[in-house]
């Protein structure tokens, strides 16, 4: 969410109860894809919890729904105790959506290795070099 300026307490430091509350869902770009299976409707419900965001699609990016690395800790330490799992936080990071969390728990359920094809990941970074591009061309405008 952008903002013209950022509110100020008399101190001159940023007031964060005068901060608006993020949108839901209206500026991503992802279409929105309901949670289809039991792993991807809980860890739909722990984003939701965490992030105070009501709906959540499955390819909603966490970073992009005002998700933040303190905001992921918390997801960490829920994701963990819901599934029963010692999944790093960094592989937290490395799967910012609900579809690939997903991924990640059936690939760990079925003992699949959980490597990611090279030419997926490099799809992913490509795409979201694009959209970083473009918010910066935006902001430039602003």
């Amino acid at each position: 969410m952008e903002l013209e300026s950022l509110p100020l307490t008399p101190n001159g430091k940023i007031d964060r109860n005068a901060l608006p509350e993020p949108k839901d869902r209206q500026q991503l770009t992802e279409t929105y894809v309901s949670p289809r299976t039991e792993i991807e409707r809980t860890i739909a419900t722990i984003w939701q919890e965490v992030l105070k965001v009501e709906t959540i699609g499955i390819n909603d990016p966490f970073f992009e729904l005002g998700g933040h690395s303190l905001s992921m800790v918390r997801v960490h330490s829920k994701v963990r105790e819901a599934f029963s799992s010692d999944i790093s936080l960094v592989e937290m990071f490395q799967y910012p959506t609900i579809s690939e969390l997903s991924t990640y728990f059936e690939r760990q359920k079925s003992k699949q290795p959980v490597v990611e094809p090279s030419e997926s990941r490099n799809e992913r970074l490509t795409a979201g070099k694009k959209r970083l591009q473009q918010r910066r061309q935006k902001n430039k405008k602003s």
